[in-house]
């Protein structure tokens, strides 16, 4: 077992979304609102699942929710700090421009731009469609929603997984000003303020920023640098006029500019300082960084007459990333590989919807347009040593040495780079509506249908290879030709060495030779066009008022793309039917809440990226689709112990396999989509007065069983095993044991706070991924880590 740090360690922040009054949420607890008359009753908890302000329990969805305060609990920076407390849920992170989200085992895994997410990031309602815009950093968070399950008539677009819904907090009538300070291990300093300012008495502005710095937790051996830092500023500021009661306007701008180290690459091959994650450990990455600079402009209206509600939602959002990372986990030249993407993204969504709210009839109808306009470039680099290296292995001789030994020229040490450049301009059309209707007082009918109407053009081009120390000496389309797998000199292609190193050319895999000048830098573009209809019907009967029952059936859609680094490739829209049923129930006088859902789906060409050798000596990231199911069980309770003690308990299972893959050339029918079985999340929260002030402490443990693999994976596991040892990787796939924790006071009003806190109080040292890109080229395949344990203190305060 990991060392215990001294002591209960906890986190702490001042409520500025919530009244002083309320009642905080027990870690990784739903979002509640103002407190229950009653301490000993649970409060309240009010989402906008469907668009609209509902009691959580009367919502038929499964849904986890986090108010600021349950946020604070578990000192989560951005939403892949929750995935841990939130079964069902799991977010790969090691990239912030590049995470990946996963809901029922349904995952987004691909960043390039010709594909879309099948977990959908909403922002106050605006669809966040590139993983390099979406993990954004909490910014005056009022509450975070996660929807499992299909939500496509209900939300923006591509939803076939599930949506995951920040909701900001508006600028109010109330003078305030709010912030906390935050010192930390490995040199953390985070600082925040809020303030909001009533201009006049229908036009109100609030401010706020973060700034964030963390050393790094990883150190490397031999130049003793710190590497994972962090170093992050962002800020909003939005700007709401009421001229009355029923009408409201938003305007709100964001920012965020992160600046951080490129994920970094453990080596575990015989080449590396240590076959051993746990070190010690190098890396050789030039210009090793990770950036992103994001602006976003947005404009809500609503206006309200009778039972009829009438929404606008308007946004313009830009971004830029830039994330170069290490591929092979080593400081030997000869071995050196990294990648590199490079992002440039605009996009326009506009949405525009009327809801009708009386006894007995609830319902939305509206119309929704997407418009993006994006540049990626995927980038590989070689140094002239390693590519040396390649073409003593493919070619039985090394260029570069002989450049070395006969003529003396100084070609080690160069890099040798290429690009593949991608556009893409997308367009989506949409209308939806969704209603429900009472037929009696305990029973509601619910049906929803979305219209999606998608247009698609993407254009490759391949910018060929770059090395500027090399132009002058040798021919980059020779080089390629080795790289890639072919016979560099085919005894039948009458080419000697000297014609090598004199002309650019590449040859063909049946010794036919071509002008590199005429396969670089063409563009091909080709164009799709995608239309979908997506249903939902749910059945709900209030047994009593605390007690509700409700079986769905809900179609998701993802529309169909291409992948960015395989010229003309094209895959079909991805889609999914998902059946549910379940309870939610409060007992004993609202002192107990136990919800319990089941369900069960079948997608249709789902979409997933794999990487494989395909014909080469690099492997490549091929997106596979295939049919995949599952079944699973989702339960979540609290209970309130005392006036001062609530407990929770929250917990997944699911069995996700597959129906039909084909995977580096395995038939995957029936085994494993590589989901763990279960995750489950237990949660308590203290508060007690003490005169002067209160006290409060709050803990989350949270245990996930181990990841399961199938074929494909057992066969990449096979092909590596020669040169890792696999007996020192049992952190990769193992079962997990996560706890936060803090504990501190307040003073009366909560005008001030201090605490201790702790993000992975036993230090349990995890493997987030293991990367086999570079291990068929040079023997080198890599993981990388996931974060220690994290403690420090928090000062916060409020007026």
């Amino acid at each position: 077992m990991a060392k215990l740090y001294a002591g209960l360690m906890a986190g702490t922040a001042v409520l500025w979304s919530v009244p002083a009054a309320a009642q905080v949420a027990a870690a990784g607890a739903p979002a509640e609102t103002d407190a229950a008359p009653d301490p000993g009753q649970l409060t309240e908890i009010v989402v906008t699942a469907q668009r609209r302000e509902q009691s959580l329990q009367q919502v038929p969805i499964s849904v986890t929710a986090f108010n600021a305060a349950s946020i604070a609990a578990l000192s989560a920076e951005t939403i892949g700090d929750l995935d841990t407390f939130t079964p069902g849920l799991t977010i790969t992170d090691t990239s912030v421009t590049q995470p990946s989200f996963t809901i029922r085992g349904v995952q987004t895994d691909d960043f390039g731009i010709g594909t879309d997410p099948s977990v959908g990031i909403f922002v106050d309602g605006i669809y966040s469609g590139r993983s390099g815009s979406s993990l954004i950093f909490f910014n005056d968070v009022q509450r975070v929603e996660v929807l499992k399950g299909p939500q496509g008539t209900l939300f923006g677009r591509n939803t076939s997984g599930g949506a995951i819904s920040i909701i900001t907090n508006k600028p109010t009538d109330t003078r305030s000003l709010s912030g906390t300070i935050q010192v930390g291990n490995y040199k953390k300093v985070r600082a925040d303020a809020t303030v909001n300012l009533p201009l006049t008495d229908t036009l109100y502005l609030r401010l706020n920023g973060v700034s964030n710095y963390r050393d790094g937790y990883l150190k490397d051996a031999l130049t003793g640098e710190r590497r994972e830092r962090e170093n992050n500023k962002s800020a909003r500021a939005a700007l709401r006029w009421a001229p009355t009661d029923a009408t409201d306007f938003v305007l709100a701008y964001d920012h965020d500019d992160t600046n951080k180290d490129g994920p970094f690459a453990i080596g575990i091959s015989d080449f590396a300082l240590s076959n051993d994650p746990r070190g010690p450990f190098t890396n050789d990455v030039i210009d090793d960084k990770e950036t992103r600079v994001l602006n976003a402009v947005s404009f809500t209206a609503t206006h309200h007459t009778g039972p009829l509600t009438f929404t606008s939602i308007s946004s313009f959002k830009r971004f830029e990333t830039h994330n170069r990372e290490d591929e092979d986990g080593t400081s030997d030249p000869t071995r050196y590989f990294d990648t590199e993407n490079i992002e440039r993204n605009s996009s326009v969504y506009q949405e525009l919807r009327v809801g009708f709210d009386d006894d007995r009839l609830s319902a939305i109808a509206g119309a929704s347009y997407f418009h993006e306009r994006g540049r990626q470039t995927s980038a590989v680099t070689f140094l002239s040593d390693s590519v040396d290296r390649l073409l003593g292995v493919v070619a039985d001789f090394p260029v570069f040495t002989i450049l070395n030994t006969f003529g003396g020229l100084p070609v080690f040490g160069q890099t040798f780079r290429e690009d593949m450049n991608n556009r893409a301009a997308n367009d989506s059309y949409a209308v939806f509506g969704d209603a429900t209707y009472k037929i009696t007082d305990q029973l509601s009918l619910t049906a929803g249908i979305r219209y999606t109407h998608d247009r698609k053009v993407f254009t490759w081009t391949n910018g060929g290879f770059i090395s500027p120390g090399l132009d002058a000496i040798v021919a980059p389309g020779g080089l390629y030709n080795a790289i890639i797998g072919v016979d560099a000199f085919p005894a039948d292609a009458g080419i000697s060495v000297g014609d090598f190193l004199r002309q650019d050319f590449i040859i063909g895999p049946n010794g036919l030779v071509f002008d590199v000048g005429a396969l670089e830098n063409v563009p091909f573009t080709r164009r799709e066009t995608f239309k979908d209809v997506s249903p939902r019907f749910v059945v709900q009967y209030d047994l009593n008022s605390d007690t509700h029952l409700y079986a769905s059936a809900s179609r998701g859609y993802k529309a169909g793309g291409f992948n960015s680094t395989e010229i003309n490739s094209f895959f079909a829209p991805e889609n999914v039917w998902n059946f549910e049923g379940g309870f939610k129930s409060e007992l004993f006088d609202r002192r107990v809440r136990f919800n319990a859902s089941g369900y069960y789906f079948k997608y249709k060409n789902r979409q997933s990226i794999s990487l494989e050798q395909v014909g080469s000596e690099l492997p490549q990231y091929v997106t596979r689709s295939g049919d995949s199911k599952a079944y699973g069980v989702d339960l979540e309770t609290q209970f309130v112990v005392s006036p001062d003690l609530t407990l929770g308990l929250t917990a997944g299972a699911i069995d996700s396999t597959w129906v039909k893959r084909i995977e580096q050339e395995r038939n995957l029918a029936g085994q494993p989509t590589g989901e763990p079985k279960f995750r489950g999340v237990a949660s308590g929260h203290y508060k007690h007065d003490i005169g002067a002030g209160s006290i409060f402490a709050d803990a989350s443990y949270s245990y996930t069983t181990k990841q399961r693999i199938n074929d494909a994976t057992r066969f990449t596991d096979a092909a590596i095993a020669p040169f890792v040892d696999f007996s020192k990787l049992d952190r990769l796939r193992s079962a997990r044991n996560i706890v936060n924790a803090r504990i501190g006071w307040r003073s009366p009003g909560d005008h001030v706070s201090i605490a201790a806190y702790a993000e992975n109080l036993l230090n349990n040292k995890y493997y987030r991924t293991l990367n086999t890109i570079s291990a068929d080229i040079f023997q080198t395949p890599y993981v990388r880590a996931e974060r220690p344990g994290f403690y420090g203190v928090e000062l916060g305060f409020r007026f």
